[in-house]
């Protein structure tokens, strides 16, 4: 498998996992049920690929061995954002793009739940609760892999590299936390505004522009980066409402685009 082929499942992939389609909803309420859906979705998570059928290990192996491959494109990629450093670029990744791994997402988590309280905007304030679910999950599942796999991040030293994998404990660079967290985000905005042409674009925009600022910044590695998005999308699209599925992991869900009305097939994993 060339370069161009690997890159080119690794989007595909993604793209797929981005816009799934799940029920948008504005009924979500900070009560016992929602405290409960974060065990619920975590256990659900956990025990998923006891489900999986050929099709979903089919997906995850592309995604296994996409990422793999995208080792071997790891350090040409570090070189090229180390040898393109500007001060006005270094200002935007710093303050601009970085903290919405972190900080930024929580004001914009805030943001929602705020506007859905004071204007009594219910689509709003769930999403905002969903986003916060979704975040502290992605938070939880990305520690899981940087502690078992013990990568070590670009800037680690002058002599690292992409395939220095020291083992569980000893480094903390695959997958990138705070991609893994925006694009978590992300994912949640862009399902419950999918109505919104503009709004799935900007989000994932975003998220993509923060994932880059973190090779720009020398804390990743790009194959870190891909993991980390593709990551935080999966579990954003999970933590969203689902409409019920038949047996076979199937849902006809409304379609929309422009003028054309339809439905379309939703594969539920």
């Amino acid at each position: 498998m060339n370069r161009n082929t690997t890159v080119l499942l690794l989007t595909v992939a993604l793209w797929g996992l981005s816009f799934q389609v799940h029920a948008q909803i504005d009924s979500v309420r900070f009560n016992k049920y929602y405290l409960k859906k974060y065990w619920v979705d975590t256990k659900g998570m956990i025990t998923s690929p006891a489900h999986w059928d050929n099709r979903d290990w089919t997906r995850f192996g592309i995604f296994v061995a996409g990422t793999a491959s995208l080792i071997t494109v790891d350090a040409p990629v570090q070189k090229f954002w180390q040898h393109h450093q500007y001060h006005w670029a270094d200002n935007v990744s710093t303050y601009g793009l970085e903290p919405f791994g972190a900080a930024y997402s929580g004001a914009i988590v805030l943001g929602f739940l705020g506007h859905g309280l004071i204007c009594n905007k219910s689509k709003s304030f769930s999403t905002g609760l969903l986003a916060t679910e979704s975040f502290v999950l992605a938070s939880l599942f990305a520690r899981i892999p940087k502690m078992a796999f013990g990568r070590l991040r670009p800037d680690a030293n002058p002599n690292v590299s992409p395939t220095d994998w020291q083992g569980p404990f000893e480094g903390s660079s695959f997958p990138s936390g705070h991609t893994t967290a925006i694009f978590a985000v992300a994912s949640v905005i862009a399902n419950q505004y999918r109505d919104t042409r503009w709004a799935p674009v900007v989000s994932y925009s975003v998220a993509s522009l923060a994932g880059i600022s973190r090779m720009y910044d020398n804390r990743h590695w790009l194959s870190d980066v891909v993991g980390g998005a593709v990551l935080g999308t999966v579990i954003g699209n999970y933590v969203c409402p689902r409409k019920e599925s038949n047996k076979n992991g199937t849902v006809l869900v409304p379609w929309q685009n422009g003028p054309f009305l339809g439905l379309q097939v939703t594969y539920i994993f």
